[in-house]
């Protein structure tokens, strides 16, 4: 029988090969003293991964699926068969920084019930712009971590999070009848099991934002907010004592008043108003138009035309 393991990197990937070469890469100049086992599920690809890790990669542990599942079903065959004590997510089109794993785990070493979230430096590759994006809960605006990950999630990439083995035997795995945000109803889920995020407070994962096919895009926001209202509604039942209070309908209304942002920061003021009127369908009128305006507000501070406030 094989040791177990200190960490295992999941990467799920699916006609990604290019940048999958640039994680793997990453993955394999981790300044990390303990043992790394390395599992790669190539959701079908057409573009030669399979073929690329067997002739290149002996060392990595090649999971080839024969139809097309989605990366949460991906991701999962992977933790399945990981013997590693930690698991560490990293999607294909992200990379890390030289010391992410020994910063992470270092961290986790002496926790119990905790998962490590790193920082994050945004890469946007099409216009080569980067910024570093901190990854903590804004508690001005929400009663608590499990109140922002409900309504929009302060974590953006599961490749910033380490996770210990024990959780996914306690909690099950990432939901694969969520497309888009399995990785969110997965920490929550974790917050509901006692388990805490540290934060390591140092951008070490970069997060690449390419434009093919990303989950990101903007054609893919109805489905978001689809995703969203079907795990949140599902879990209501069993945060809504945690929540101080903050009713279903808030969060709705929250919901809405998020996507409504999203929509206005990516010019589809249709989809804007339209969500920002759903939002006022849940809270008041009075509710969606202060969001409207600070939506308007900020826009104008981005071009210099208003003074912070």
């Amino acid at each position: 029988m094989n040791p177990k393991l200190d960490v295992s990197v999941i990467i799920p990937t699916y006609n990604r090969l290019p940048m999958l070469k640039e994680a793997l890469q990453s993955v394999f100049s981790q300044d990390f003293n303990g043992s790394i086992e390395v599992i790669v599920v190539d959701d079908n690809s057409s573009d030669g991964t399979a073929e690329f890790i067997t002739q290149q990669y002996a060392e990595v542990h090649l999971i080839k699926l024969e139809k097309n599942v989605g990366c949460p079903a991906a991701r999962n065959r992977g933790i399945k068969v990981a013997r590693g004590k930690y698991i560490a997510p990293l999607d294909s089109d992200d990379f890390w920084e030289k010391n992410y794993l020994e910063t992470q785990i270092n961290t986790l070493a002496q926790k119990e019930k905790s998962f490590a979230v790193s920082d994050l430096l945004f890469w946007n590759a099409i216009k080569n712009a980067k910024k570093v994006r901190l990854q903590r809960p804004d508690l001005n605006k929400y009663n608590s971590p499990l109140h922002h990950l409900l309504v929009g999630s302060f974590i953006y990439t599961p490749s910033s999070v380490v996770f210990p083995k024990q959780l996914f035997s306690e909690i099950g795995y990432f939901d694969d009848k969520i497309k888009y945000g399995s990785d969110t109803d997965f920490y929550i889920r974790s917050l509901l099991a006692g388990y805490q995020p540290i934060f390591t407070e140092f951008p070490l994962v970069i997060q690449r934002k390419h434009g093919k096919e990303q989950m990101t895009n903007i054609k893919n926001l109805k489905n978001r907010i689809r995703d969203r209202f079907f795990y949140v509604d599902n879990l209501y039942p069993q945060v809504e004592k945690q929540l101080d209070a903050v009713s279903l309908k808030r969060i709705h209304a929250e919901i809405y008043a998020d996507y409504a942002k999203q929509y206005f920061k990516r010019k589809s003021l249709l989809n804007w108003l339209r969500s920002s009127l759903n939002s006022a369908s849940h809270s008041s009128l009075s509710y969606a138009l202060s969001n409207m305006a600070n939506d308007l507000r900020e826009a104008l501070i981005k071009k210099n035309k208003l003074p912070e406030q």
